[in-house]
């Protein structure tokens, strides 16, 4: 009996422990469970984090979908573009050859130019000088004469006068 009842001290020491051990597994127990309460707080902050996100995902996805759809607008006007600046390196390339066609045209058009300036030097302006001389000196005689011309016209209308009176009297003789 005494060996059972070392057995049992020995039971009860080892009850001791383990209730212990309880005791120290309770307070673990609690601190696990407000870490699990904290963790499940946590848990519900993240999924309305993720909620939010989820949201926001959403939204990127719609506006890339309107990104796609400018891009591929963008992509429309640049084909576009493209074909219109072909068509204009097409007209400047015709644009070009008629430059070069004007230049010609032009080096012509001054030649004939400096032709006509050799004409109007060695030919017109020595004639319009002569028909300036001419006409200057017929100028001067007539404005030499424009004073005697009035007398002339005053003695025209005085013979007129007596013509005409020496014409009644040999009618009136007669």
């Amino acid at each position: 009996m005494q060996s059972v009842k070392g057995e049992i001290v020995s039971l009860k020491k080892d009850m001791q422990s383990v209730k212990g051990e309880i005791v120290s597994l309770k307070k673990d127990m609690q601190s696990v469970k407000g870490e699990i309460v904290s963790l499940k707080k946590d848990m519900h902050t993240v999924k309305a984090d993720m909620q939010s996100m989820q949201s926001e995902i959403v939204s990127l996805k719609e506006d890339m979908q309107s990104v796609k759809g400018e891009i591929v607008s963008l992509k429309k006007d640049m084909q576009s573009v493209k074909g219109e600046i072909v068509s204009l390196k097409e007209d400047m390339q015709s644009v070009k050859g008629e430059i070069v066609s004007l230049k010609e045209n032009m080096q012509s058009v001054e030649g004939e130019i400096h032709l006509i300036k050799l004409c109007h030097e060695n030919i017109i302006l020595p004639r319009l000088n002569t028909i300036e001389s001419c006409y200057t000196s017929t100028y001067n005689r007539y404005k030499e004469y424009a004073d005697r011309m009035e007398a002339a016209f005053v003695d025209i209308d005085l013979l007129k006068k007596v013509a005409e009176a020496h014409s009644e009297q040999i009618q009136k003789l007669a």
